[in-house]
């Protein structure tokens, strides 16, 4: 039969796999929303520019057609803004689920290490022992012989 340390081991790796896993997610997830960020301000300064052109555009004396095109334009900007809002708040929220699940997965991997250790420990302690009374049980043999 496999001491305890060992079937806990087996155990402990399982869990180490499964943390990795979460960490992956986590900075895949990281990488996600900060990106988000970055292409939310993108967005942001494409709009600001060509409401700038506009502008220009319209005090150089644009005509009725070109206006229509324009303001439909930025309206489209706008609207991926909004949605890439959305999409953001999405990917914000399943951070913080993958952070929940990060953090369970690396307890779970903590608490069975700390108790693979104290098994090992114990079984270690016993060891010691059971060498402590063979040594005491030579060392009584060896003085009554003489």
């Amino acid at each position: 039969m496999k001491k305890r340390s060992e079937r806990l081991s087996l155990v402990t790796d399982l869990a180490e796999r499964r943390k990795k896993e979460a960490e992956k997610f986590l900075a895949d997830q990281i990488k996600r929303v900060d990106s988000d960020a970055t292409q939310l301000l993108q967005l942001e300064q494409y709009l600001s520019e060509y409401q700038s052109l506009y502008q220009q555009a319209m005090q150089q004396g644009m005509l009725g057609p070109q206006i229509v095109n324009y303001q439909a334009f930025m309206t489209k900007i706008a609207d991926t803004i909004e949605q890439h809002k959305k999409t953001m708040k999405v990917n914000k929220d399943q951070l913080a689920q993958v952070k929940r699940y990060w953090a369970q997965m690396h307890g779970r991997h903590s608490a069975l290490e700390s108790l693979a250790d104290k098994a090992l420990d114990a079984e270690q302690q016993k060891a010691d022992k059971a060498l402590q009374k063979q040594l005491d049980e030579r060392s009584q043999q060896t003085t009554s012989v003489f």
